[in-house]
């Protein structure tokens, strides 16, 4: 048998020795970067439940916009609060798929049963009446409901609107022109002014006006003082939760309890939910309680199905 020997082949520089077809460069392109297109199209569905409260085309708006001008949002995700925010995140994403779905959710018998405890009758009222003191927004955060051999039990963890943190850095800023032009011109501040109800391009009237030298300092105060003044009237009915701090609320659950969904308090007398409150339904189960004539009432709202509980409170003695 003839030995084969094997030759080597000198190629002069920058020869390319695989084929040079079409379809052979277009796979070798994805070969090299495949990575970036899957990357993108995950960033663009885990942010989908970023900002939940706004129609789907919008918040591919918003998603993309802060993608694209911000630092990325899972790098904030995975930095916040390490780790109840990370983990937050990905419970969310699995609970609102769940709720789409229909799948382990508490039913509405379960809460009923769980408010026929006197103890969590009288704690609810004594937060309602401690939420119609606050003036900058309405009180809520998340609900949680664990077993226990007596029955079920509601958890109501608070957490602090986004829009009342803004009124009270509205408040500190009033005194100082360059504070309050950076908080009515940073772009985060746009959504919590726009859900409020402050008009559009009043940001922008206010700041051309303070820096409008022909204004006096007195009637520039004075203006602020009105800005503020309106933000606050219309925050006072308004409870808005920034998707770090839900996430972050969500992380932070115990083990042993289950996520029923965000409650908020209406101030006034039998002031049912708003259609706001039923527009948000659709996409996470929202719990409203008002002051009725006997004590209080418990709404639950599943994707526009509205149920009440009514509670009756031995008020004597109570504030």
């Amino acid at each position: 048998m003839e030995t084969m020997l094997q030759q080597t082949v000198f190629l002069p520089a920058g020869f390319e020795r695989r084929s040079p077809t079409l379809r052979n460069r277009v796979r070798r392109f994805f070969n090299d970067y495949w990575l970036v297109p899957v990357l993108i199209c995950y960033l663009q569905l885990v942010t989908q439940l970023f900002y939940s409260a706004d129609l789907p085309l919008a918040r591919l708006y918003k998603v993309n916009r802060t993608f694209l001008h911000e630092i990325p949002i899972f790098y904030q995700i995975a930095t916040r609060e390490f780790p109840y925010t990370l983990v937050g995140h990905f419970s969310e994403f699995i609970d609102h798929w769940l709720y789409q779905w229909d799948l382990y959710q508490i039913p509405h018998e379960e809460l009923k049963s769980a408010l026929n405890s006197a103890d969590t009758r009288e704690n609810v009222y004594h937060l309602l009446v401690a939420s119609r003191t606050h003036h900058q927004s309405e009180i809520g955060g998340i609900a949680t409901l664990s077993y226990h051999p007596a029955g079920p039990r509601i958890h109501l963890y608070g957490i602090p609107s986004s829009n009342g943190d803004y009124s009270a850095q509205l408040h500190e800023a009033a005194e100082s022109f360059p504070r309050l032009i950076d908080l009515l011109s940073r772009p985060e501040h746009q959504d919590i002014l726009e859900k409020v109800g402050v008009r559009q391009g009043t940001p922008e009237k206010i700041i051309s006006l303070i820096n409008n030298s022909l204004v006096s300092t007195d009637d520039k105060k004075k203006i602020i003082r009105n800005f503020v003044g309106m933000y606050d009237a219309l925050s006072y009915s308004r409870y808005l939760l920034s998707p770090f701090q839900l996430k972050e609320a969500i992380g932070k659950i115990p083990f042993g309890e289950r996520f029923i969904g965000l409650y908020h308090f209406h101030n006034g007398i039998n002031q049912p939910p708003s259609a706001g409150d039923i527009e948000e339904s659709l996409r996470k189960r929202q719990l409203v309680m008002t002051f009725s004539e006997a004590g209080w009432s418990f709404y639950d709202v599943v994707k526009g199905d509205l149920k009440q509980i009514d509670i009756e409170v031995e008020k004597k003695g109570m504030p």
